[in-house]
C-alpha cells in the first residue's frame, strides 16, 4: 500500500503481516471469503470432456499445480491460463518439467 505526499515523494506503509507469513496465511485464509466482491458470481466447473458450444470462447484455467501436472486431464480450450504456482520449489527442472508438459 502506498501513499502520495506533497513534495511528490511516495511513502510505502509495510504491511503488518509482511514479516509472519504464518500469521499472514492464517489470517487470509481465515477471511478470504469476505472479500469476494458482489460482482463476482461462482460457477459450477464443467466435465474436463464437455463440448464447446459453437460461437464460444472456451477459457481453461488452472493455478498451483505445484510440479503435480502428471495425473490433470486438461479439456480442450482456446485459452489457456495458469494463474500461478506451477512449481514446487522454484528449481529449473521443474519449470523445464511445466514447460514440457504445455508443450504437450
Amino acid at each position: 500500500k502506498y501513499r502520495s505526499v506533497p513534495s511528490s515523494r511516495m511513502v510505502v506503509e509495510v504491511n503488518e503481516y509482511s514479516t509472519n507469513p504464518t500469521q499472514a496465511f492464517t489470517f487470509y485464509n481465515i477471511n478470504q471469503g469476505r472479500f469476494q466482491p458482489p460482482h463476482v458470481h461462482m460457477v459450477d466447473p464443467m466435465p474436463h470432456d464437455t463440448p464447446k458450444p459453437p460461437g464460444y470462447t472456451r477459457f481453461v484455467c488452472v493455478s498451483d499445480t505445484h510440479s503435480r501436472t502428471d495425473a490433470i486431464q486438461m479439456p480442450y480450450g482456446d485459452v489457456f491460463i495458469h494463474a500461478g504456482d506451477f512449481t514446487e520449489l522454484g528449481l529449473p527442472s521443474e519449470v523445464k518439467k511445466f514447460n514440457d508438459w504445455l508443450g504437450q
